[in-house]
């Protein structure tokens, strides 16, 4: 099923520079629908994994707020002209520190994603992290479309260190799945958010356990518009983590299979150096020679 255009996806056509920001691997979900935008060959993007701080999840909304508003500020010195919050716990909790520190515009995915589960039939679930859920940021957002709607959010914490650590389709991650549909068919669920941009690595394996009988959704894929896994390795970017890049590499490789760019490591105090002084650029010697050469099909 081809889905509409999102009212995100008419704005974020106009923008040339984009840039991301996840706690880790998740926000490559978020990249790969994004090759589906118009022209989107003609963009470059920069993405950028807090992997040294990851997973948000269990953060507390302070925490996340400062990291939030010093990756914004850091991006911003990468000449982006618009910021995907390619991580729905950050979007969740700390949105007004990103609009706060952005002078470009930022969008969420958890609004296009609440938008067309509320226009569906059924009760609704939204697979989260634990303070995603504790939130309720898709269950307030989605009565705003359909005040009558039916909506359960939960935790779902291990599935982040799965993708995290490259077990997509290892035994762990299928006994986790396994346990998190049956919660959802003794819920009677018809509809599934993936709450959390980590979470679209599984829906080819929750679609298989769950057969016919809920329909996953993956915010990113409303945001571009389309059903299609198009690859993101025909994009143009840079990719930046502020944890171990060879690491990151090999997971990136495991969940998209292939990897976009070189990936560079940064340190957190580059980020926080960032947001105390806004003219501040990262030196050359604090990022080094990249660790990870792409890996193109």
């Amino acid at each position: 099923m081809q889905l509409p255009m999102t009212e995100s996806e008419n704005q974020l056509a106009r923008f040339r520079r984009i840039g991301l920001f996840d706690s880790g691997v998740g926000g490559l979900s978020v990249l790969r629908r994004l090759a589906n935008l118009p022209g989107a060959q003609d963009r470059s993007f920069v993405y950028l994994g807090d992997t040294a701080r990851c997973p948000y999840g269990n953060r507390e909304p302070g925490e996340i707020s400062a990291f939030v508003a010093q990756i914004v500020t850091w991006l911003e010195t990468k000449n982006v002209d618009a910021i995907i919050m390619a991580c729905n716990t950050s979007a969740a909790l700390a949105r007004a520190a990103a609009d706060s520190a952005a002078k470009v515009p930022v969008f969420d995915l958890i609004t296009a994603a609440s938008e067309a589960a509320a226009s569906r039939r059924g009760k609704i679930a939204v697979m989260a992290t634990a303070s995603t859920a504790k939130s309720r940021a898709f269950s307030r957002t989605i009565a705003e479309f359909n005040a009558n709607a039916q909506v359960i959010e939960f935790g779902c914490p291990e599935l982040v260190l799965l993708a995290e650590s490259g077990q997509i389709d290892s035994p762990q991650a299928l006994s986790v799945l396994t346990k998190y549909v049956a919660r959802l068919q003794a819920e009677e669920v018809e509809t599934v958010i993936l709450g959390c941009t980590h979470y679209p690595f599984f829906k080819r394996q929750l679609e298989s356990i769950a057969g016919s009988q809920m329909t996953f959704l993956d915010p990113a894929q409303i945001l571009s518009g389309t059903n299609s896994n198009e690859s993101a390795a025909h994009l143009s970017g840079d990719m930046y983590v502020t944890g171990n890049a060879s690491s990151f590499a090999a997971t990136a490789q495991i969940c998209l299979g292939y990897m976009p760019w070189t990936v560079n490591s940064i340190e957190i105090t580059a980020l926080e150096r960032c947001l105390c002084d806004r003219l501040f650029s990262i030196p050359r010697e604090s990022v080094p020679a990249p660790v990870a050469a792409p890996v193109v099909p």
